[in-house]
């Protein structure tokens, strides 16, 4: 689980347009000038862009993807938007062009395509711009490198708050070096938390609204995720309580769902992730399009109080089945996971959680593939 792929955006965004042409959505974003080879099929007829998007609801909607209640097509729109947008003739103000590679780097990072991203922000004047800076911190401790991440997290201090900053530059701290001191420093500013709760409930404008509640999200699921680290999961849910429970990324919700398992309280998790099923289903359709990471904790809970082969169980399969299949960089940790704790295959489990580590590299990535490995030892001995 990547518990810091969420950075916050603070800067104005100024106004583009998108357009409605139909684009292959598996075409590589990799590349900065926004050139098109000449033989891609963009439209299948006399495209024109009868569709408006303005890059502060392109950054929208790909926030929104992070939430239970996202309908799938959301980075599929960004990245559309993206396309359009680097081959348009007309150049944009540097201004936005600074604002659209951002843009597209954390679209690249969502996919762990990193050395992809760090290329794009690597072209900004990054110490002038925290959202670079921000999205550059976090691709470092993704990759296992929390020396250079908390390089980029100190030049935040003077150009963001001092909550994103402190809470960037603690990250950082407890990720070189894991224990209770970095977490018990960022206990001690929550009264700053608070005041951004304050900002957020008595905010003037929508934008200093947002980046207040998107701030105060960030630090205690920060908090949370190192209260689980350093194995206190009862902490974890008292961080995760002071937010609103229905306005939960599903980074905080599979957090919250590995502390009550933790804690050996899974129906609370079948019970909440059932709701989020039933709040989130499309009308009169039989598909359960449950992010599979929340599908995952669903089954390992139904497993927990000796449920077997349930619906929810057979779902998963399928899924894990693609996923092994198509061998999904972005989805290994969860498949080898699942090869570990639902359907127990230890070198399956292995294969892919060194797929996932030739991805990224944090202390969690560190953990499963410490696990197959154990797994696949054990299982040697054995036979």
């Amino acid at each position: 689980m990547k518990l810091m792929n969420r950075l916050v955006a603070l800067s104005a965004l100024s106004t583009l347009c998108s357009s409605a042409f139909t684009f292959d959505d598996t075409a590589s974003l990799s590349g900065t000038s926004g050139d098109i080879p000449s033989n891609k099929v963009i439209a299948t007829w006399s495209a024109q862009p009868h569709a408006k998007m303005t890059i502060a609801q392109a950054q929208t909607a790909l926030n929104q993807s992070r939430y239970p209640d996202a309908t799938g097509n959301e980075r599929q729109q960004v990245i559309r938007f993206i396309h359009y947008q680097k081959q348009q003739k007309d150049p944009l103000s540097a201004s936005a062009q600074t604002q659209l590679m951002v843009l597209e780097a954390k679209v690249l990072q969502g996919t762990h395509q990193f050395s992809e991203a760090e290329a794009i922000l690597n072209e900004i004047n990054t110490p002038l711009y925290a959202p670079a800076l921000l999205l550059l911190a976090d691709i470092n401790i993704q990759q296992g490198n929390p020396a250079a991440a908390k390089n980029f997290c100190q030049q935040l201090i003077g150009k963001t708050s001092y909550l994103l900053a402190i809470t960037c530059i603690l990250n950082a701290e407890f990720t070189l070096n894991t224990n209770s001191a970095s977490y018990k420093k960022l206990l001690n500013i929550e009264t700053f938390a608070e005041k951004n709760h304050a900002v957020e409930n008595h905010a003037n404008n929508t934008r200093a609204e947002q980046a207040s509640a998107s701030e105060r999200l960030w630090y205690y699921e920060t908090l949370a995720a190192m209260a689980y680290t350093l194995d206190k999961p009862e902490a974890t849910l008292s961080h995760l309580n002071k937010l609103d429970a229905q306005k939960l990324p599903l980074s905080a919700l599979l957090l919250w769902s590995d502390a009550k398992l933790k804690l050996s309280k899974p129906k609370d998790v079948i019970n909440r992730l059932t709701a989020i099923q039933a709040t989130n289903r499309i009308p009169n359709s039989t598909n359960n399009d449950i992010d599979d990471g929340l599908l995952l904790r669903w089954a390992k809970a139904e497993r927990q109080i000796s449920l077997h082969d349930t619906e929810i169980q057979k779902q998963l399969a399928d899924r894990m089945a693609l996923r092994t299949w198509r061998e999904d960089v972005s989805h290994a940790a969860q498949v080898a996971s699942y090869f570990l704790d639902i359907d127990y295959k230890p070198a399956i489990a292995l294969k892919f959680a060194r797929l996932n580590w030739q991805a990224a590299q944090t202390r969690s990535d560190a953990r499963l593939l410490a696990r197959a490995e154990s797994a696949v030892a054990t299982s040697s001995a054995l036979n």
